[in-house]
């Protein structure tokens, strides 16, 4: 017959063992926890970072935007992304290279590794991209003087007459104006047989755009001054899950969208965006303030008002042969070849 003192203990044990139990189960549950709530916290900060490089990707990176994203691991309070970005050449996509950025739920040590990754570019007088060896279009500044002693300005390239040699090719060319022109004159100025891709403000600063990082030229796509929103957003949404209900389409009259100003909304909210950068002195993010105080009266979902804006310069595709024709444009401050392919048969070019 056990004793007391034995019943005693065996209960201790027992209870001990229940403790240890509920203390594995307990911390299991808070772990579990623990990793759904910051697994939904790295991935609202994930989709933070790209709506941020989707943001300044849509004033910045001329005539380069991310075509795919993907997860890049990661652990309970890190995560990471990867993407890869493009060109449009004449209206073929080109491969422009690739990026990666880890981010931490304490910090945005990202802003700086993504929005100014340079992806392998080679930022000197050659100015190529090594994952593609492709050439970097440049801008160049009319009024660029030095900062400094010891500072270098880059002379203006004249690289037209260049491209007439590049036989059977689409090419890729970015044209610093004489001076800044309206949206109006420059569409005007550009020959129908070549599509302008990109417009840039300008700098009004005495700093080498030159050597300026993708990241730090701002402007815009022919499609990036306006977009199209629901008028009634709520209205839109109820008749979207009434339709998917009954299998049918939604109400049209819900359905209406209207046109609304993004480029100036875009400069605006880059402003307040992470991945700042200056320049010997010279802050890129000045000439959106400058290029906002000259033009954000303006409602540029009216042509005639959209028209008024100024640019500096352009990005330019087509076909080589069909440059030639700029090579006597009096407003051709600067010329600089970029990215360019082989012309094959099977392409569908926008221009035809």
């Amino acid at each position: 017959m056990e004793t007391f003192e034995i019943l005693t203990k065996k209960r201790k044990q027992k209870n001990r063992l229940l403790t240890v139990a509920l203390s594995v189960l307990t911390i299991g549950l808070v772990y579990i926890g623990a990793k759904m709530m910051t697994s939904r916290l790295i991935s609202n900060k994930a989709w933070e970072v790209v709506h941020t490089i989707e943001l300044v990707e849509s004033v910045a990176y001329p005539n380069t935007s991310t075509y795919t994203w993907g997860a890049n691991g990661g652990d309970m309070f890190h995560g990471g992304i990867k993407g890869s970005r493009a060109k449009d050449i004449y209206g073929v996509p080109v491969y422009d290279s690739t990026y990666e950025s880890n981010f931490s739920l304490f910090g945005g040590e990202w802003a700086g590794t993504v929005l100014d990754h340079r992806s392998g570019y080679y930022h000197d007088e050659k100015r190529l991209n090594l994952e593609t060896n492709q050439k970097i279009p440049q801008f160049y500044n009319i009024n660029a003087q030095k900062q400094s002693e010891g500072d270098v300005i880059a002379t203006p390239t004249q690289e037209l007459p260049l491209v007439s040699d590049m036989k059977n090719q689409l090419v890729e060319v970015a044209i610093t104006f004489d001076k800044p022109y309206t949206l109006n004159d420059i569409n005007a100025m550009i020959p129908n047989d070549l599509k302008t891709n990109w417009y840039w403000i300008g700098t009004t600063s005495k700093g080498d755009s030159s050597t300026w990082s993708m990241n730090s030229l701002y402007g815009t796509d022919a499609q990036g001054f306006t977009r199209e929103e629901y008028v009634d957003e709520q209205a839109a949404q109820n008749a979207l899950k009434e339709s998917a209900k009954e299998g049918g389409q939604p109400d049209q009259e819900a359905m209406a969208t209207k046109a609304v100003d993004a480029f100036l909304t875009n400069l605006k909210a880059v402003l307040e965006a992470p991945g700042d950068a200056t320049y010997n002195d010279t802050r890129p993010r000045d000439d959106i303030e400058k290029y906002l105080e000259k033009f954000e009266t303006l409602d540029i979902t009216k042509e005639e008002d959209r028209n008024k804006l100024e640019f500096s310069g352009v990005i330019l595709t087509g076909r080589a042969e069909d440059f030639a024709q700029l090579e006597s444009a009096d407003w051709v401050y600067a010329s600089s070849i970029g990215a360019s392919i082989e012309n094959e048969p099977y392409y569908l070019l926008d221009q035809e």
